[in-house]
């Protein structure tokens, strides 16, 4: 089994009502708008709505990835073009987006890496109360 699957599929939009609209007739997907502008198809991608007009209307596939820093260096010295770099997404990862030699988009995503588990320290043993004496 390949590690570099494909993560998800984003579809880049003018219109994201219109798509939402389309699929929603055809496939039986759950849609939700986690945030303004980006409409998510559970567990199939998302739809984005394309903020400039120059931008491209594509469906692009995100490909899981350990290091997208590496994996940058290896896209360029393929002959691969960085359209965005490790571009955020907060409390979940990053992504990259390039173009391979022929001009199709793909994009780079990289989960978030949970926060390294503390060593638990052993409880202090508590020492037991001096009996009083009565006297």
């Amino acid at each position: 089994m390949p590690k570099n699957l494909i993560q998800h599929f984003e579809w880049t939009t003018r219109n994201p009502q219109r798509l939402k609209a389309f699929f929603g007739q055809i496939f039986d997907w759950t849609f939700s708008e986690p945030m303004p502008g980006y409409t998510l198809i559970e567990g199939v991608g998302g739809i984005f709505e394309a903020p400039d007009p120059q931008m491209p209307i594509a469906v692009t596939p995100y490909v899981n990835v350990k290091d997208l820093s590496e994996t940058e260096a290896k896209i360029a010295a393929a002959g691969g073009r960085i359209h965005k770099s490790k571009q955020e997404v907060p409390g979940m990862g990053a992504f990259t987006i390039f173009s391979d030699p022929d001009g199709n988009l793909v994009a780079l995503w990289q989960a978030q890496r949970p926060a390294p588990k503390r060593a638990r320290r052993p409880a202090k043993k508590k020492k037991p109360a001096k009996k009083r004496s009565r006297r």
